[in-house]
């Protein structure tokens, strides 16, 4: 039996917004199903004309109108198509959904693309299974995006049909001098841009990846860490202010233990864990990539969890004193100028000086402080621990060590350098013999 089909347009006359103008509506029938679907559009009553459901045209806005509602008809129209094509049970039900799915998509721009990103991440992030930081980085991604299309392109948003690679190119040279951003900081934006825009593509909103034409690499950055010499400094310095003190002891904690900000920040004594050897372990999870992590911790963590336990119902049940992330590294380069120590320290660096410094220097595998750090690759890890020149040094020890007794024969020479060696020896006793000198 062949499906009735009918699209008509109508509108509300008791239901005009303030400005007297009635919303238009389209009818839909498909078998005797009607379902009535919203166009976004309002019109004058008097300026709507029944027998053509249309505008009369009389103005620019109501010639818009009637393309809007010619296109709307026509998108209608092709669906039904679509639908009897495919052979499926065709439905007015069905038509409205396909049409709202591709209307989204049409109405979708940059600006709520990143209100809806951002209105789920914070949802993970009250279910603490993302950070507070990440969810502020994205907020800030946005303001600078929309910032950046302000400037450059005059109005408030734009569809996301506006991203292309020369739109991403523009953004870059924005965030490197406008915003000043170094390389690094402004290629880590993008690849926050591009998680973000991952959505659209995820919910069929976009075709394609734009990100993918652009080729930015990060730079290499020396990252910076304690020497054992350095490191002893900073432990025996006597620190005038106790604030001083306090970061220091976080910052060695972390030297001793690899723990990142965030981690160290969040500790308290249900982390504290004794092991079968009597040991005490530090055992959490990560929050960056939720992967497990147990230390042992060493005497001088200890030292530094024993300093403070008194004080720990004062700080809510945290095991240390630690400040925020910003005061902490604004203190780090305070210390670091008092014990004459000329490097861009931060708190991160005492994750490198527990991979460099602490482990790896005193032989510890990297694949056991890869475990510790709570890395999933040790090709990261590497990113960490750096093959210092101690560290080949005290490896070339224990390798000469260990060749004792293996190599210890001298090099054979030649059968021709064996005979020129006799053959001068013979020289010289004759000569001997003779009284003549050589």
């Amino acid at each position: 039996m062949r499906a009735t089909f009918n699209t008509t347009f109508f509108i509300q006359r008791t239901r005009c917004n303030s400005e007297g103008k009635a919303p238009i509506l389209c009818r839909l029938t498909v078998n005797k199903e009607t379902i009535h679907i919203s166009t976004k559009q309002y019109v004058l009553p008097d300026h709507w004309d029944s027998t053509t459901y249309r505008t009369t045209a009389q103005t620019k806005e109501e010639k818009v109108i009637n393309r809007a509602l010619d296109e709307m008809q026509g998108a209608i129209q092709r669906h039904y198509y679509d639908l009897q094509g495919a052979g499926e049970v065709i439905s007015a039900g069905k038509i409205k959904m396909r049409l709202c799915s591709t209307d989204e998509k049409a109405n979708m721009s940059i600006g709520k693309l990143f209100d809806l990103f951002i209105t789920d991440y914070e949802q993970l992030v009250l279910t603490q299974d993302y950070g507070h930081e990440s969810f502020f980085r994205y907020k800030v991604c946005k303001d600078r995006v929309m910032h950046f299309i302000s400037m450059n392109y005059k109005t408030s948003d734009l569809p996301l049909t506006s991203i292309d690679k020369r739109f991403l190119d523009k953004l870059y040279l924005y965030l490197r001098t406008e915003r000043g951003l170094n390389n690094n900081t402004a290629v880590k934006f993008l690849h926050r841009f591009s998680s973000v825009y991952k959505m659209a593509r995820d919910n069929g909103w976009v075709n394609g990846d734009p990100f993918k034409l652009q080729h930015l690499h990060l730079d290499k950055v020396d990252r910076s860490y304690l020497t054992q010499t350095e490191l002893n400094k900073v432990m025996e310095k006597e620190f005038e202010t106790q604030r001083l003190e306090q970061v220091r002891d976080v910052f060695i904690f972390c030297c001793f233990t690899g723990l990142p900000y965030i981690d160290a920040k969040k500790l308290t004594n249900q982390h504290l864990k004794v092991w079968s050897d009597g040991s005490l372990w530090l055992t959490l999870h990560r929050q960056k990539t939720k992967v497990p992590v147990n230390v042992k911790l060493l005497p001088i963590a200890l030292e530094i969890l024993d300093k403070y336990k008194d004080s720990i119902a004062s700080r809510g049940g945290k095991l240390l004193p630690v400040l925020s992330n910003q005061k902490c590294n604004e203190y780090l380069k305070e210390m670091a100028a008092v014990c004459g120590i000329n490097k861009d320290i931060t708190f991160h660096s005492a994750r490198h000086t527990f991979a460099t410094t602490v482990t790896l220097e005193n032989g510890v595998p990297i694949e056991s402080v890869s475990k510790m750090l709570g890395h999933t690759n040790v090709k990261t890890t590497q990113l960490y621990a750096r093959i210092t020149d101690t560290k080949v040094s005290n490896d070339m020890d224990v390798l000469q060590e260990n060749l004792q007794g293996v190599f210890d024969k001298p090099l054979m020479p030649s059968i021709k350098a064996r005979k020129k060696v006799a053959q001068a020896k013979e020289i010289a006793q004759l000569a001997q013999q003779l009284g003549v000198a050589l």
